[in-house]
């Protein structure tokens, strides 16, 4: 009992020194809207012909002509294009299995991705729901629903750890692919954008960590929760 308050104070303790001003923001938030991107490729090719001829004629014989040399001939099927070296394919994330887990099953598969969350095991005031997606039989995806209260703040959001290393990614984080700002946290790159719904900020954030991409959506009364979340998951990768 001793040792998880000791745990809780610290992670409360964090909370308040970065919300006293030890990690300001770089930027007006209240002004960020979120990006979207979208990128078409189109690629061409054509086919080259030559044709060379000669003709020869001798004395007492039929003229021999048109010897033809033909280069670059289309079979029957065309090469289909390459797709980009390191191009990232596309699923829905609706469309994926969903399995309900637990920290320490997770941590058992992928406990580097998983030590970045570890906090959320031990504080008495925060919680960690998590669900594995899969596609066609591989884990693709690490949900997580978390939820944080200290004294009278309190913020929610979900995390998605990507488990493919940038190969197959949910059509429904294209939005991350170009946040507008960007910062940094224990070293660690990322970007995000803010908006002011309804009475709350509501934050999308793209996290870089060694071990995987980290998406995220916070929401709460403070524009700093997100930045909270990013350096606690920085901190702790």
């Amino acid at each position: 009992m001793m040792k998880k308050m000791k745990k809780d104070e610290t992670i409360g303790r964090a909370f308040d020194e970065y919300f006293e001003g030890c990690e300001a923001p770089h930027c007006d938030l209240t002004q960020a809207k979120r990006a979207l991107s979208r990128s078409v490729r189109e690629r061409s090719g054509g086919v080259i012909f030559l044709k060379a001829a000669s003709a020869f004629a001798c004395l007492l014989v039929a003229c021999i002509v048109s010897v033809g040399i033909v280069f670059g001939m289309r079979g029957d099927e065309s090469p289909s294009p390459e797709a980009p070296s390191g191009a990232a394919s596309y699923y829905a994330l609706s469309s994926a299995q969903t399995e309900e887990a637990t920290y320490a099953g997770l941590s058992q598969t992928y406990g580097g991705v998983m030590s970045a969350l570890e906090p959320f095991e031990w504080a008495d005031n925060a919680q960690a729901d998590y669900t594995l997606y899969s596609v066609d039989g591989e884990d693709v995806l690490i949900g997580a629903s978390l939820k944080y209260l200290y004294d009278t703040f309190f913020w929610e959001g979900d995390l998605y750890i990507d488990l493919t290393g940038g190969e197959s990614i949910p059509e429904e984080f294209k939005t991350y692919e170009r946040l507008p700002y960007e910062g940094s946290a224990a070293g660690r790159s990322y970007t995000y954008s803010t908006q002011y719904v309804n009475g709350e900020y509501v934050s999308d954030a793209r996290l870089s960590l060694p071990s995987a991409d980290c998406y995220m959506t916070v929401m709460s009364r403070s524009e700093g929760a997100v930045f909270f979340l990013l350096n606690l998951l920085a901190e702790n990768s």
